[in-house]
């Protein structure tokens, strides 16, 4: 279930009229705290929720543009902005790295900018101060089954601490949510940081679906 993780970069009763346009302008300050930032590191604490059990595991991300890099304990992600490279790790290191090519409906679900932007399918409340919640209309044709988006940010800067993500019942009921622990702005990237080093992986199985 560590994928669903992925999706929190990036990747997002009824209320008065007043408050979901405070709401939509967080959301919308949030999105452009994100722009402005450029390049971004950071680690998070997160968990996912399961049929009464918990599991914990820390992420390492880095962000710029449309590219990416994530670490978790089980698997790495690498994405230059056209191909991906999904580095399975079973307990030994990296043992499987499968490479594509996203299509643009694909690529969406890692534009967190994009996702929390455009917010297509779904609605957005919240208390307009520090937390919008973005809930899917139909959950079954969701990103990935997300029925629910919990994103709380600093009130004055917009920046995001914690992220809570719920899946559609289908799925067994699983949330997972993430704490930032670290945030860095500004950074400056090497190309080399989003694209996976194949060759350093000299025993992994390489299966290239592009």
């Amino acid at each position: 279930m560590r994928k669903y993780l992925t999706l929190i970069l990036f990747t997002l009763c009824a209320l008065s009229l007043s408050a979901q346009n405070s709401a939509e302008k967080l959301l919308q300050n949030t999105v452009s705290r994100l722009q402005k930032d450029g390049g971004i590191a950071m680690t998070m604490d997160a968990a996912i929720r399961n049929e009464g059990t918990t599991e914990h595991t820390d992420m390492v991300i880095r962000i710029s543009g449309t590219s990416f890099y994530a670490q978790l304990d089980d698997c790495t992600l690498w994405f230059d902005g056209k191909t991906l490279w999904n580095g399975k790790d079973f307990g030994d290191g990296i043992e499987e790295i499968y490479i594509t090519e996203p299509t643009p409906e694909e690529k969406s679900r890692y534009d967190i900018i994009s996702l929390i932007e455009k917010h297509q399918g779904f609605s957005v409340s919240g208390n307009g101060t520090d937390t919008f919640i973005l809930t899917a209309s139909n959950p079954g044709r969701s990103v990935e089954g997300i029925s629910k988006v919990n994103i709380k940010v600093d009130a004055g800067t917009y920046a995001i601490q914690n992220i809570q993500v719920e899946f559609d019942k289908e799925l067994g009921g699983i949330s997972a949510s993430a704490k930032v622990t670290e945030y860095k702005t500004g950074q400056k990237f090497d190309k080399s940081v989003f694209t996976c080093p194949v060759k350093d992986f000299k025993d992994a199985e390489i299966i290239d679906l592009r």
